[in-house]
């Protein structure tokens, strides 16, 4: 189910039908994502670390050139950081060079200056996603326009299937061969064009809600890929990466999450988990989200029983099998519409609670072998900080409809992200009803 909602973040970020070649006057107001870390990219990268680091701004009113008015908008910006071991100038370069992008992010397939005046550039971008499924093969293009200043590229999207969004790049030397690399975006999907993606946001609205966070995590991790070499740390079998966080750094986690009613979430790096048939790599996020309720008044949401409250257009069928006071295993019959095609799969997860404020799950069967993860109440001065983790992986045994989505790129990161992301604000919905 996770994996399915996210084909809506690559068709809302990656195609269009018109050309343009006429630059458009804008004066970008996009936020800095230091905003909230008092303009100092030291405290942002220690957060960060060797992860990726996700946040919501709040909610802001906005204009863009692109509208047929000059409506303002509520529009509200996310934001995410990764800590790359290159000097600023080489990212710079790399950044600046649109054309190259075609080397950096998977599916661009090209890149075409259409016109360019002094800092000002608008390019047209080609991507191409095969999959095996012929309906959901795509081969688009999408124009932006981009504004580079001294450490920054902003840029507004000038016609694409979301035709209405902007966003900002930003590089900032941290000394010792570190770039801080940040990406603070926002689309408008509330108005989306063409056939086929305002059908399965039709069909699965619970799609808007990770798409920005799965944005991100996709750019971020294209450059984290071209400049980092990965180190994979190992696992036991039901075993959570551990994020060690002091008490400033939890407060600030909560406030960022309070202030802008969304979740704020890491992604680890790949870790070797042990199964009895040998190790898998398996890509954990984990997300946090802050209620004004008590931790007492939460409690509900850690009872597997609640995912058919949560998301019941998708669970079509329920089976609680307890064996002990904290053990149950749930099946959980599932079917996904996007509108033009039906994927039906099962989940089956073994619930362990540890205690009344948190529990562990992971998969004992069904089409998707490869879960883990956990959720926590972390009691606040006032309210609650919801943790979720999580990691999913398809395996190549997968039903042919799921195993389609290996095609898609970091199929083993977005839906771990984007479920966090998902799960946490459906929650958040309930608890306001």
């Amino acid at each position: 189910m996770r994996t399915i909602r996210f084909i809506a973040l690559f068709l809302g970020c990656i195609f269009n039908s018109y050309s343009w070649a006429k630059l458009i006057p804008w004066d970008a107001q996009v936020p800095s994502s230091l905003k909230s870390f008092n303009n100092d990219p030291q405290q942002l990268a220690a957060l960060t670390g060797n992860r990726i680091f996700i946040y919501a701004h709040p909610q802001q009113s906005f204009q863009l050139p692109t509208y047929r008015s000059n409506t303002k908008i509520a529009a509200q910006f996310y934001s995410a950081a990764v800590v790359v071991p290159v000097d600023a100038q080489y990212i710079a370069k790399t950044l600046t060079h649109y054309t190259h992008y075609v080397n950096v992010f998977p599916t661009l397939k090209s890149a075409k200056i259409l016109e360019q005046q002094g800092n000002i550039t608008q390019v047209k971008y080609q991507v191409h996603i095969p999959t095996p499924i012929p309906i959901l093969n795509f081969k688009e293009n999408v124009v932006m326009q981009h504004h580079l200043n001294s450490n920054s590229i902003s840029t507004l999207v000038v016609d694409a299937p979301i035709p209405y969004g902007a966003g900002k790049m930003e590089w900032f030397d941290l000394g010792n061969q570190q770039t801080l690399v940040t990406i603070t975006q926002w689309g408008d999907l509330n108005h989306p064009q063409g056939f086929l993606l305002s059908k399965i946001l039709q069909a699965i609205p619970e799609a808007k809600l990770g798409i920005p966070a799965s944005t991100n995590a996709f750019l971020l991790e294209a450059l984290q890929q071209k400049f980092k070499t990965p180190r994979s740390p190992m696992l036991k079998m039901g075993q959570l990466p551990e994020l060690h966080l002091n008490s400033i750094q939890i407060q600030k986690i909560t406030a960022l999450s309070q202030r802008s009613q969304q979740p704020v979430s890491f992604i680890f790096p790949t870790a070797k988990v042990s199964y009895s048939h040998g190790l898998e790599n398996l890509r954990f996020s984990r997300s946090y989200q802050y209620f004004a309720q008590a931790p007492q008044q939460m409690q509900r949401w850690l009872e597997p029983t609640s995912f058919q409250v949560l998301f019941p257009r998708q669970i079509k069928k329920m089976n609680i099998q307890k064996f002990d006071a904290n053990t149950l295993d749930a099946d959980y019959k599932i079917s996904v519409g996007l509108g033009v095609i039906n994927i039906p799969f099962d989940f089956k997860l073994r619930f362990n609670h540890s205690n009344n404020l948190a529990n562990r799950f992971y998969a004992v069967g069904g089409d998707l072998k490869f879960i883990q993860g956990g959720m926590q109440l972390i009691p606040q001065h006032s309210g609650t900080l919801l943790q979720i983790s999580s990691a999913m992986k398809i395996h190549d045994k997968a039903p042919f409809l799921l195993r389609a989505m290996r095609s898609l790129p970091y199929h083993e990161m977005l839906p771990a992200i984007g479920g966090n992301t998902v799960l946490a604000l459906k929650m958040k919905q309930q608890v306001k009803e």
